[in-house]
């Protein structure tokens, strides 16, 4: 397939050690740090892990720069503070709540705005501080970021675009996400974000302490969900000019903090290991789904997960509602009314969510938390019933929604609670579910006698 025009070169893989060298002989052959590197250059490692975790579970790599990051000015807090960014989640930053909630898409600012600035916390749990935890952010920016760099020393981001490409450079190399990709930006590695279409806005899920993997299959076997080769990671890529005042922003407890240097930290001539950024396209992920009756856990849907130190219990989940065949016979075919012991932050990246006929936009976003009811509105509901066992296998299409689910109880900021964009008559969406008991319209096996199922999206009827 014919790289799109302007798409950087990319390595293929999940968690390969790779070995990258935009200048040919620039990467050591036969040691990390020798007395002297190719090219003159400085060896310099980044650890994403402690030396003595386990060499299965290690992340490391090591890059051959032009200056070493060490050479910089000192660190000062960053003026003015970036009052919307939370990485302690207690009782002083936010509230706890369990009630359903959900916003509309934010408008894009009016004045300019880059990634840094546009970035807000919605809600999470835990601390950046004691490395456990996860925070989930928003962003809408209409202006790259120049003269800069961002570096997050408290954790992973897992950005989600949903308006806008980006376009990201990393000491790593150079990376385009378009909407329907993600982006991994792991914990200390520096990176710029330029705007190539103007206006952008999306989510952003952080962890600290951990980092994501890709799920176990299971039963499942060998193969399905998202596949290894297809994370793409970049290639090494340099600028040697010199960078007077360039600015460093570093995230560190929360808190922003710069200091200047005179290069850029993307001088980076080659690199080697397996702790790198990556991205990932959604519509490479192979979904399974029933074949015979009832809707599947949401579970099925997992394409990367951040484990906690409990089996099976994740630290953080990102799971997709993509596009796929329902045939499910006799079933109420959308998610069923569900509460749940884990938290659930939903997003809309384009189309319609098949849960939710009105109200949940693209850009916009809602919060479940641990044990509060959710499920269908009643538009669904309605509309599903009514069908009945007429329901023909229908292909839902044109959507992806997707969802950060966690196990740690979500705290919610202020402005959150505050803002223009909180959709206070969410729980009306519910209110006009009514009674269809009957003691008198059973089935044969004891259930209710009602109508089967349909899908209210926009389908293409066919052969399952």
């Amino acid at each position: 397939m014919q790289k799109p025009a302007g798409e950087p070169e990319y390595l293929s893989g999940f968690g390969n050690h790779f070995s990258s060298e935009a200048v040919k002989g620039a990467l050591p052959r036969d040691q990390n740090s020798p007395l002297g590197c190719p090219c003159g250059l400085y060896a310099e490692q980044i650890s994403g892990t402690s030396f003595t975790t386990p060499r299965k579970l290690n992340q490391r790599s090591w890059l051959y720069r032009i200056k070493p990051s060490v050479t910089h000015k000192p660190f000062h807090p960053r003026v003015p503070r970036h009052e919307r960014l939370v990485s302690e989640f207690n009782e002083s930053t936010s509230s706890a709540t369990p009630t359903q909630l959900r916003w509309k898409p934010v408008d894009i600012p009016e004045s300019p705005t880059d990634f840094i600035d546009g970035l807000y916390t919605i809600c999470g749990a835990g601390s950046s501080f004691i490395r456990h935890g996860y925070a989930i952010h928003m962003y809408a920016a209409n202006k790259s970021m120049s003269g800069c760099a961002f570096c997050n020393a408290d954790g992973d981001f897992l950005v989600v675009p949903q308006k806008g490409r980006l376009s990201i450079t990393t000491e790593c190399g150079k990376l385009v996400v378009s909407p329907g990709e993600i982006v991994i930006l792991p914990q200390g590695f520096r990176f710029s974000i330029d705007l190539p279409d103007g206006p952008s806005r999306g989510y952003v899920a952080e962890i600290f302490g951990e980092h994501f993997q890709l799920p176990d299959l299971g039963p499942i076997g060998a193969n399905g969900l998202a596949a290894a080769r297809d994370f793409l990671v970049p290639t090494a890529w340099f600028e040697e000019a010199s960078h007077p005042g360039y600015t460093i922003v570093q995230k560190f407890g929360g808190g922003l903090f710069t200091a200047k240097q005179d290069f850029s930290p993307f001088n980076v001539v080659a690199w080697h290991g397996n702790y790198v950024p990556f991205k990932y396209d959604l519509s490479k992920f192979c979904p399974f789904n029933t074949v015979l009756i009832d809707h599947g856990d949401p579970s099925i849907n997992t394409v990367l997960t951040a484990p906690s130190d409990k089996p099976g219990v994740a630290l953080l989940d990102f799971v997709i509602f993509p596009p796929r065949w329902l045939v499910a016979e006799h079933t109420f075919r959308p998610p069923y009314y569900h509460r749940n012991c884990m938290s659930e932050f939903m997003g809309l990246i384009y189309g319609i969510y098949e849960a939710k006929a009105d109200g949940f936009l693209p850009g916009g976003a809602s919060l479940h938390s641990c044990m509060t009811p959710h499920g269908p509105d009643t538009k669904t509901y309605e509309a599903t019933i009514a069908v009945g066992e007429n329901s023909e296998p229908v292909r839902l299409k044109g959507t992806m929604a997707f969802m950060f689910e966690s196990y740690l109880i979500p705290r919610v900021c202020p402005w959150a609670l505050d803002c223009p964009y909180l959709d206070a008559n969410y729980y009306q969406c519910w209110i006009g579910l009514r009674s269809h008991f009957s003691s008198n319209n059973r089935s044969e096996n004891g259930s209710p006698d009602v109508p089967g199922t349909t899908q209210v999206l926009s389908e293409d009827k066919g052969d399952a």
